[in-house]
């Protein structure tokens, strides 16, 4: 007799988000420096993640989620301390919220990484 397991079904957004969060944060630092290959939601064009998103498609939204945050959290390990403290104050839920904000007026074909990037930058 085999058995399986199977994460339960409230539990495939998490895992989803913490694999996400997981591969974008080795990620931001070399993409910077070198050429790199972007995984995940990140190569999403801005298009795919809103319809994901209006569409409350439970697991490319944590995906969505894990990615975004992710990628934020490993620029503060290559900036200075008052883009941290910015990144601090400012808290997870309002970068998401932005950072979705600005994919749904972002030009068409716009990747989900080169606005994320774009506000990084942008961030003081």
């Amino acid at each position: 007799m085999t058995m399986t397991f199977q994460f339960p079904t409230f539990a495939r957004p998490l895992l989803a988000a913490a694999f996400g969060w997981s591969l974008a944060a080795a990620g931001p630092a070399r993409a910077s420096e070198h050429d790199g290959f972007v995984m995940g939601a990140g190569s999403w064009d801005c298009a795919e993640v809103i319809a994901h998103w209006d569409a409350d498609h439970k697991s490319e939204v944590g995906q969505i989620v894990g990615w975004i945050l992710g990628f934020w959290s490993a620029a503060t390990y290559a900036r200075e301390t008052g883009f941290v403290d910015t990144v601090e104050q400012v808290g997870g839920r309002t970068i998401f919220e932005q950072t979705l904000d600005r994919c749904r007026t972002a030009p068409e074909g716009a990747k989900l990484y080169v606005v994320t990037r774009s506000m990084i930058a942008n961030t003081k």
